[in-house]
């Protein structure tokens, strides 16, 4: 009986460190802040946030490992200005970019507005 005691202790102390691990995890990844015009009405505030969410994510799948806004990319944490993105968005979707991104190439219109649309609206502090 105490050897059934103790074995459960352990399995609760375990337990116990796997659930703080998970939470710490969970609370400490920080939340990406967005600039938005206090203009937007409400329901279009919730569709830039979440093309902008979409383009974060895929802004780290395809873009982050050169450009370094969540890795120590090449150039660290590119503060693109507005006509940079721009120039960029405009090149990649008529297939003139002169940095010949290949990523880009393999990415769908749709897909890259979503990038333009998180690097437009992420707050940069």
């Amino acid at each position: 009986m105490e050897v059934n005691i103790k074995k459960l202790k352990r399995i609760y102390t375990i337990s116990a460190l796997i659930f703080c691990v998970v939470f710490f995890k969970c609370t400490s990844q920080k939340k990406t802040e967005y600039d938005i015009p206090s203009h937007v009405p409400p329901e279009n505030r919730a569709l830039l946030i979440e093309r902008a969410e979409k383009g974060k994510v895929l802004y780290k799948l395809y873009c982050s490992g050169c450009h370094g806004i969540f890795t120590k990319g090449k150039d660290g944490i590119p503060n693109f200005t507005k006509v940079q993105i721009d120039n960029y968005h405009t090149a990649a979707l008529i297939g003139l970019d002169p940095n010949n991104h290949a990523v880009a190439k393999k990415m769908s219109s749709q897909q890259i507005d979503y990038v333009i649309t998180f690097l437009r609206l992420r707050k940069i502090n």
